[in-house]
């Protein structure tokens, strides 16, 4: 990766230190009725209520696979700005930035700072779980 791509990754997640709930105008998509089981588990905190987590941050889960990091700036009304690194070893990377929009638990993103790579992944309020299969235009954020 270039030093001036670096450069700004690392600006743009420093605009990330906002944190969850950052934003007090968010207007979030009306998901789902939930099942009664499902909302006994909100009110007793076992899961969070998807209503009311905001995907503005910045995240980083270490391993001893790696280092992966997330950081989005926005909200579901306007879209998201957003930068993704993931860390396998010394030599293996995957980074980018680009766009998201959220509709519920479905956060479509687009990085768009090389080729154009578009995919789906699942917000369930706690972790963002992205496809096993990406597009093949999603080769280029990867060494």
């Amino acid at each position: 990766m270039k030093p001036a791509s670096v450069l700004l990754l690392g600006l743009f997640l420093s605009g990330c230190g906002q944190g969850p709930g950052a934003s007090a105008e968010q207007n979030e998509p009306e998901p789902a009725p939930t099942s009664r089981l499902e909302q006994a588990a909100i009110e007793a905190g076992v899961i969070p209520d998807i209503r009311n987590v905001t995907l503005s941050g910045a995240f980083e889960r270490q391993s001893e696979l790696g280092i992966d990091r997330f950081c989005a700036v926005g909200n579901d009304e306007r879209g998201y700005q957003v930068g993704m690194l993931a860390v396998f070893g010394p030599e293996s990377k995957c980074e980018g930035l680009g766009e998201a929009q959220r509709t519920g638990e479905t956060i479509s993103i687009t990085l768009d700072s090389k080729e154009t790579c578009r995919f789906d992944a699942s917000f369930d309020g706690v972790e963002l779980q992205l496809p096993g299969d990406l597009p093949e235009a999603c080769l280029s954020y990867c060494s």
